[in-house]
């Protein structure tokens, strides 16, 4: 109650702001937290790094994921500001025909956006066209404050479903000849499919190309980019199932088409994608304890060679990209490689520990083959890991 109130009475200040103001002050804050809260930047800068690698410097993406950071403030304050008269003024959506004379034909239309500039706008935007489609969204906690977000989000005519509810009336709609909308671009390692973003591999939910399938209906990429005059609302060319080929096969060929113009756009703009979501997430819940769940991780190996140490780790991590490295201290410590997320040091090495900590890595700890598999694997679940 207290937290809705306090919300609510910061948001109405907010909300009398022009937006260039309201831009500058998201600038400002997006900088204190991205210098403040390190676990955030620290996942960004990782992030960054497995998208990018040797092609951009260190400053480089540094200086992108403080201008995301920056976005992501500005689009929480911008929250505040959204009127229903004010959003012709501020969108504008290039070739909305697209849309349009699928819709007079009552097809039905699987809309894929993604975590870019404002996320809220593609939704609103749409139904502003085409009014009464649905989109995903996962409710909070707070029942009040999740009604006043639903009241804006809801305000041009769409409504908002929660994930279980996503085949189900999502087949329902598009068969009506409406839309469903689906931001599709956060990890599903329990997905049976990957996608290749920026040459390394991603799962990803395939709701939006099952839907597609088995209604006949196109995917259309949403993709969203602030200017100076607002925001630049594009679509993509409808991209239709191939219904010649198996189900499965159409839906990996269609999604890969889709995935294929998302991660162009986030090229295009990359300081304008949220880089703070896990998104090259590769384990799965099943046995590793929570702590030590990570895709990218460095082993360290001891001193004295063990001749079984990297095939045991690989039955723990079958999916993680595990970096097998020599215990050479000086050239550990002259790395510059924030991909790492998770250090296993089996040659104890303190400083290299401390060093790896100060880049991309959560956790560092000195373990032995003889201790790992009690450190890393869940107490419950040890049987599905056998040496």
């Amino acid at each position: 109650m207290i937290s809705y109130f306090f919300i609510r009475f910061f948001g109405w200040w907010i909300s009398l702001l022009p937006y260039s103001t309201l831009h500058g002050l998201g600038r400002v804050l997006g900088s204190i937290v991205f210098w403040s809260y390190r676990p955030l930047r620290k996942k960004a800068m990782s992030n960054l790094a497995i998208a990018f690698g040797q092609k951009l410097d260190e400053r480089h993406r540094r200086r992108i994921a403080r201008r995301s950071f920056q976005n992501l403030m500005i689009t929480l304050l911008e929250f505040f500001k959204i009127k229903k008269k004010h959003l012709s003024n501020l969108i504008h959506m290039n070739e909305p025909e697209k849309v349009l004379s699928l819709q007079a034909k009552g097809q039905g239309i699987v809309f894929l956006t993604g975590h870019q500039s404002n996320w809220e706008f593609p939704f609103l935007a749409i139904n502003m066209l085409s009014p009464g489609g649905v989109a995903i969204g996962r409710p909070i906690k707070n029942a009040r404050l999740y009604r006043w977000i639903l009241s804006i989000r809801q305000m041009n005519g769409g409504r908002i479903i929660v994930p279980k509810q996503a085949i189900k009336e999502g087949l329902k709609m598009l068969r009506k000849g409406k839309y469903i909308g689906i931001v599709g671009d956060q990890a599903l390692p329990e997905s049976d499919y990957s996608y290749p973003l920026f040459g390394t591999r991603t799962w990803i939910s395939t709701a939006p190309a099952l839907l597609a399938y088995r209604t006949q209906s196109p995917i259309i990429v949403g993709t969203m980019r602030r200017t100076k005059a607002g925001y630049e609302l594009s679509g993509s060319d409808p991209l239709w199932p191939n219904l010649d080929l198996p189900m499965k096969d159409s839906i990996c060929q269609l999604m890969d088409r889709a995935m294929s113009h998302f991660e162009k756009s986030i090229s295009d703009s990359p300081d304008q994608w949220l880089w703070i979501h896990d998104r090259w997430k590769q384990q799965t819940i099943d046995h590793v304890k929570r702590a030590y769940r990570y895709g990218f991780i460095l082993v360290i190996l001891p001193i004295t060679p063990d001749a079984t140490l990297e095939e045991d780790l690989k039955k723990i991590y079958p999916r993680s990209f595990l970096s097998f490295v020599k215990p050479e201290q000086e050239v550990l410590l002259a790395s510059r490689d924030w991909r790492y997320q998770l250090v296993l040091d089996f040659a104890n090495l303190p400083k290299v520990r401390r060093h790896f900590l100060s880049l991309g890595a959560v956790k560092a700890i000195s373990l032995t083959h003889q201790t790992m598999k009690q450190e890393l694997v869940k107490k419950e679940c040890q049987h599905t890991v056998s040496f």
